[in-house]
Formats: C-alpha cells, sequence, structure tokens
C-alpha cells in the first residue's frame, strides 16, 4: 500500500478536524454544567438543555498564552410564562461570565 502526501495530509486534516470537535463538545458539556449550576441557585428553568455557539475567538488568557473564548446562548425561564435568553462565556477551559436578560421573577 503506497501512501501519497495527498493521502497523508487528508488524513492529518480529518484527525484534526474530529479531534478540535470533541475538544468542542467537552468545552461545551463545562458550559452547559455552569449553566445548569448558575440556574439552580438563581431559581431559573433552564430550557431545552441545549446551547448555541455564538461566538469562537482567540484571546489571551490568565497566564498570557493564547486560549479559545467561546460565547455560547441559552434560553430560560424565571415564572415558566416567558423565554428569555442568556449567555456564558468560557476563556479556556475557565468560566469568564454567565449573563441574563431582565426577568420577570415568581
Amino acid at each position: 500500500m503506497n501512501l501519497m502526501l495527498s493521502d497523508v495530509l487528508l488524513i492529518a486534516l480529518v484527525l484534526t478536524a474530529g479531534g478540535l470537535w470533541w475538544h468542542g463538545q467537552g468545552m461545551k458539556a463545562r458550559a452547559l454544567s455552569h449553566v445548569r449550576r448558575y440556574c439552580d441557585q438563581h431559581e431559573l428553568q433552564l430550557l431545552d438543555e441545549s446551547l448555541v455557539l455564538r461566538r469562537l475567538w482567540p484571546v489571551r488568557g490568565r497566564s498570557g498564552s493564547l486560549v479559545l473564548q467561546r460565547t455560547w446562548y441559552f434560553e430560560f425561564s424565571s415564572t415558566g410564562e416567558y423565554r428569555y435568553r442568556g449567555t456564558v462565556q468560557l476563556q479556556g477551559p475557565l468560566l469568564k461570565s454567565i449573563e441574563t436578560q431582565t426577568h420577570h421573577l415568581s
């Protein structure tokens, strides 16, 4: 079996893309865990149990090295009647912020 250089590059590209996707799913699970905890602490209902990636951007982390900053949207309700939007932001693996829209209190 002869592998051409283009075959090796294609395999490397597919493996790299798969690894990045897998790592991204891990970061999404971490962010969802933070959002669930936040909603429990503030007596909010997380709707649809899902996050939608809004932004992926390279930034300098706390140690000065380049990390990816990810921002996701989520939806929640305070009374079960209205839907509100929130955002969660991770800088590398660390939680940077969770923000929610102004909402009715039950």
